[in-house]
């Protein structure tokens, strides 16, 4: 639990200095993106922090493309 306030006051400790410069420029995309990928960040970094097994990206981008790739060979476009 305390791993995952520390993480959380860091984030806004950041974001504190961060976005107001950002959103003073107009970049409001730039904002949400950064605020979405923030969250996701810090939700992964939490459950690491509590010792919570987290998935390889590998993994799932192997099964993804898995079927793609014997698609392709079969159409002789890779070897």
């Amino acid at each position: 639990m305390l791993i995952g306030l520390s993480i959380l006051l860091i984030s806004i400790l950041i974001a504190w200095y961060e976005l107001p410069r950002l959103w003073s420029q107009g970049c409001r995309k730039t904002v949400w993106l950064y605020v979405i990928l923030m969250l996701i960040g810090n939700a992964l970094a939490t459950l690491k922090g509590m010792g919570k097994i987290l998935p390889n990206p590998g993994d799932g981008i192997t099964f993804l493309m898995a079927p793609l790739s014997k698609l392709l060979l079969q159409m002789g476009l890779i070897k």
